[in-house]
């Protein structure tokens, strides 16, 4: 009996969003999802008719919590193909004025809920020697906007956790990704149970700041004609996982790289990692004389044999 073509998602914060457009895709493609919701009755109807199976889910539960929902979605078809990490939950405001419990809530959800998951299902991609890890993050995980600390640690947090996790997972044939949104039209900012935006500051009060970042930002986005899909986010996503359409080529097997890990979405996300990187590297060389002042002199190193 040959393998079954189709794979299975397992897509967390399914009930809208990124999560959403992320699932119906893949069930529209023939393969089959699983979507985890923090209770029943938010499972979208539209998935559900589609053939998507919800799997009740709260990723600020206690870690045995979490680790058994990933086991129980083990049990739905069998197995898991593509574990993708969206759901998300941050606080806007600037640094002087957070809470510290919402931080931690953030990074519940964000970091340590993402970490318990995959470890559920490690095991089974590592038995299989086959599996995707898709870790949802954000254009403001690898750049930094004033307001957005909180919520910007917590999926920079995500994305090193990627790359290390890239790294140890690899001789089983275990695929990493972060995928980078920029600027998507979805509720994610409107909605309470996504972001949380404190009262307005009296102290931080210039937009540089990031004062009324909220407001400004999609406002922002309109004036400058630049306002992403999710249903081609959605399609880009399937295709970097299968090998097809515009990322063939991409994937490892392809002759990709598996430092490519990372799959920015949005001319907003590519633009703005293409500037960081090219302030870091003015950075880096600008400090070239300290870094490189800072060995110890080449006739001390017999006193260190062990380093």
């Amino acid at each position: 009996m040959s393998a079954p073509t189709e794979k299975v998602w397992l897509v967390t914060g399914a009930n809208s969003g990124i999560g959403y457009a992320i699932a119906l895709y893949a069930l529209s493609q023939g393969d089959k999802v699983i979507g985890t919701v923090r209770s029943v009755s938010r499972f979208p109807e539209t998935l559900k008719k589609a053939g998507g199976q919800p799997l009740v889910l709260d990723l600020s539960a206690s870690d045995a919590d979490i680790r058994r929902a990933g086991e129980e979605s083990l049990k739905i078809f069998g197995r898991v193909d593509i574990l993708v990490n969206n759901a998300g939950w941050g606080v806007i405001g600037p640094v002087e004025e957070l809470d510290l419990d919402d931080i931690r809530a953030s990074f519940q959800t964000m970091v340590f809920g993402v970490i318990a998951l995959t470890q559920a299902l490690l095991p089974h991609f590592r038995e299989r020697k086959t599996g995707h890890i898709l870790n949802v993050s954000s254009n403001g995980g690898f750049t930094g906007y004033a307001g957005w600390s909180a919520y910007s640690s917590a999926k920079a947090a995500l994305d090193l956790f990627s790359e290390c996790l890239s790294q140890e997972v690899a001789p089983f044939n275990i695929r990493v990704l972060i995928i980078m949104p920029g600027y998507f039209s979805t509720n994610f900012m409107q909605s309470a149970s996504n972001v949380q935006k404190l009262k307005d500051s009296t102290v931080y009060t210039e937009p540089s700041q990031g004062f009324r970042t909220l407001e400004a930002l999609p406002g922002s986005h309109v004036a400058a004609g630049q306002i992403g899909d999710v249903d081609k986010l959605a399609a880009r996503v399937y295709e970097v996982v299968h090998g097809t359409g515009m990322a063939k080529g991409l994937v490892e097997s392809q002759g990709g790289k598996r430092e490519w890990l990372r799959v920015p979405l949005g001319p907003d996300c590519g633009e703005r990692l293409l500037w960081k990187l090219e302030i870091l590297k003015a950075n880096a060389e600008a400090f070239e004389p300290i870094w490189r002042s800072t060995n110890i002199e080449p006739e001390r190193l017999k006193f260190y044999p062990r380093g």
